[in-house]
Parts: C-alpha cells; structure tokens; sequence
C-alpha cells in the first residue's frame, strides 16, 4: 500500500494524527470557560465527555432512521449525502481533515472541495460515511461515551491484530470492528 497522508506507509496511522488528530475537540471542549456557572470554572473531564457524547448524539440523530433498515439505508446512499456529513464526521470523530481524508481515501484537497461545494456525495462516499455514523453510534452505545470509544479506538486490538482505527479506511474494515463491538456487547473478548 503506498504512503496516503495521514497513514504511514506501512498501512497505520501515525501516532501524531492519533494524539493530535482524535483529541483536537475534547482539547478544546476543555479550556473553555462556563461563564453562566458563576465566572471561569472549567469543565472537569467527565462534563466534557458528556457533552462530546451529547453533541456526537444530537450529529447523528438525521442519519439514524438509515441505520435500522437496510431499505431506507440504501435509498439514501444512492441519493447522496449532502457534503454537511463530512463536517458532521470530522467533529465526530474528533478527526483532522486529512485523517478523515485518508479513511475516506480522499486528498485533503479533495475533501475541502467537497465540503466547499456542499453537493451531494457520491453513492461510495456516502456508504462509507454512513457506515461510519452508524459504527459511532453503536461505539457510543457499547462504552455508553464518544470519549471511552474513541479511546478505545486508539489502542490495539487483538481480535483485529490492529488498533481499530487504522482499519476504518474500508466497509471490510467498519464491519470488523463492528463485529467487535457486539463481541463486547456480550462479554466475548479474544
């Protein structure tokens, strides 16, 4: 596999796009100041965690009704995704654009046209993309916060021989780490 940016050319992603790239928006949801809580008090790590999970689930709710029939979910991929949903992954996943680009394999400068044209995507990237959604969705359920699951993302897994993140970049991929998340739902660790 040829060096993307974002992933060295062994296939993984580097470790700066994993601490910069995951982190960008729970760093910054936690310096901001609460001025309606009595002055500057800062968020303590678990209101942050809450509110990225609140603001991952609010993101989410337009693409839900997709992931409970393979119907509906199907007519929306051959419609398209309007290019608001690579904005909507990007602060999901607490990504950089070129993070995301790669796992969408796409240039980054590809990916900004996208979101700066703001049409439909076409029926590859909006699969992938709503593949992912539903793979945060369901990440958010089985560790009950998007900050455990992107977490947990970020470190090796043996039942995928590979941090979960690093195999995000195909729908084989999504639905290994998937199958992953029921393994845990039910207690079935490797």
């Amino acid at each position: 596999m040829g060096a993307k940016k974002g992933i060295s050319t062994t296939g993984q992603f580097t470790n700066k796009d994993l601490s910069s790239g995951l982190s960008d928006s729970s760093v910054r949801a936690k310096q901001y100041d609460i001025a309606n809580r009595g002055g500057s008090q800062q968020l303590s790590e678990a209101e942050v965690a809450y509110q990225n999970t609140r603001r991952a689930n609010h993101l989410l709710n337009p693409y839900r009704a997709t992931f409970k029939s393979p119907t509906v979910k199907l007519s929306r991929i051959r419609k398209g995704l309007d290019a608001q949903a690579i904005t909507d992954l990007i602060e999901i996943s607490g990504a950089t654009q070129a993070t995301v680009a790669s796992i969408l394999d796409l240039t980054e400068p590809t990916l900004r046209k996208h979101i700066k044209a703001g049409k439909e995507l076409n029926t590859g990237l909006s699969e992938h993309i709503l593949q992912l959604f539903q793979l945060f969705d369901k990440g958010m359920d089985s560790f009950g916060s998007l900050e455990e699951f992107k977490n947990w993302m970020a470190h090796e897994s043996i039942a995928l021989s590979a941090r979960p993140i690093e195999v995000l970049d195909t729908i084989t991929g999504i639905n290994m780490v998937m199958d992953e998340l029921i393994r845990i739902d039910y207690g079935i660790t490797v």
